[in-house]
């Protein structure tokens, strides 16, 4: 498995990956995808976001963005997805690590990643404990008709 920084060439492959995600994470709670807002997320994140390789297929996806902290004007690596395709699921600890291992390259002190609360819940929180998270705070939507 080769884990690189991801590319433009790379959206079609990403945009597959996320439709799986949608479906298996977020259909619950009705969102839906669009391809063009998706593609124009991607074309934003590209240069921050990473992707495994296996045999020349994207297999997994963390994408995210660099932003400064709104308290301390450091610089924090923000998740918007990390996701790996169910056949892979085993390499998504290695994606991660390798991100975190780019962060702290570049002078990052602090990674914010996101969990859905749905019935995989406890075993993501459990996971990010393992890999040294805190909880910090959790959000709450309402759909606004």
């Amino acid at each position: 498995m080769e884990i690189r920084k991801m590319l433009e060439t790379d959206f079609e492959e990403c945009v597959v990956l996320t439709a799986e995600f949608v479906e298996e994470s977020l259909f619950e709670y009705g969102v839906s995808l669009e391809l063009d807002k998706l593609t124009q997320t991607y074309a934003k994140v590209w240069p921050t976001s990473f992707v495994a390789v296996i045999e020349s297929k994207v297999v997994g996806i963390l994408a995210g963005f660099i932003n400064t902290d709104l308290m301390c004007n450091e610089p924090v690596y923000e998740e918007i997805l990390w996701y790996m395709s169910k056949k892979h699921r085993k390499y998504g600890i290695k994606l991660f690590k390798h991100v975190q291992q780019e962060c702290i390259v570049l002078g990052i002190k602090r990674m914010t990643m996101c969990c859905m609360h749905n019935s995989k819940t406890e075993q993501l929180f459990n996971l990010y404990k393992k890999l040294g998270f805190q909880e910090q705070e959790t959000r709450f939507v309402k759909e606004l008709t």
